[in-house]
């Protein structure tokens, strides 16, 4: 996996040297694209995600978490070894970047549709760009939502013990389309950290509220 995104890793990481910038959050949300997402699927997941970036819950979040803001970054995630950055670390301390920051993920396109669900791949993912990027988050989250369980070749609690151990928190939002108590599966076997939480959507249709009440819940200032 290392060598599969070392050239994003290089981007990514502080000029040599550099200090890296605090932020009060670093968040990965990583966007399921694995082949049970059909594309009306993966489309509710992009625009609710944008919306939830308007959203006056979020935006007022936002304002109270402090000066230094939040550094965000948005992935895909499919099969074991398919991960990929849609939107790079951005910091964004006013609602005018929030909502730039919506605009840009209403503009971005799926990036491949894997055979497989590999959440251990989101986490490793997401814990490989927050200990490479040019932030300093007081609270470094990974943010996954799907629509079914892991079911690829790697390891997921080797993936989870990794983020813990990097003192990264995954939170989950389970999508339950197909009525498999898919919030129990994220609570048991995806989420990790302190205070780690799942904010479970009924179907594709609730995505949108679910994402909004997460990001409210993960911009919350840092003395609450």
């Amino acid at each position: 996996m290392a060598a599969r995104f070392l050239a994003l890793l290089l981007l990514g990481a502080p000029a040599q040297g550099a200090e890296p910038e605090p932020v009060a959050v670093e968040l990965v949300l990583a966007l399921d694209a694995s082949a049970s997402m059909d594309r009306a699927e993966f489309d509710l997941q992009l625009k609710g995600l944008a919306a939830a970036f308007r959203d006056p819950g979020v935006l007022e979040a936002l304002a109270n978490i402090g000066p230094t803001g939040v550094a965000v970054a948005v992935t895909q995630w499919g099969g074991d070894n398919e991960a990929r950055v849609i939107l790079p670390f951005t910091h964004l301390r006013t609602a005018r970047d929030a909502r730039a920051f919506g605009f840009r993920i209403s503009r971005a396109r799926r990036a491949f549709m894997a055979s497989s669900t590999s959440i251990a791949t989101a986490i490793a993912h997401g814990v490989e760009i927050i200990d490479t990027n040019s932030f300093a988050g007081e609270r470094r989250v990974i943010d996954v939502s799907g629509d079914g369980m892991d079911n690829g070749g790697l390891n997921l609690d080797r993936a989870r013990d990794t983020a813990l151990a990097s003192g990264i928190v995954v939170n989950g939002l389970p999508i339950d389309a197909d009525s498999v108590n898919l919030a129990a599966y994220y609570r048991n076997n995806v989420i990790i950290g302190t205070d780690s939480f799942i904010e479970p959507a009924s179907d594709f249709a609730d995505y949108a509220r679910a994402i909004r009440e997460k990001l409210i819940r993960e911009l919350r200032p840092l003395d609450s």
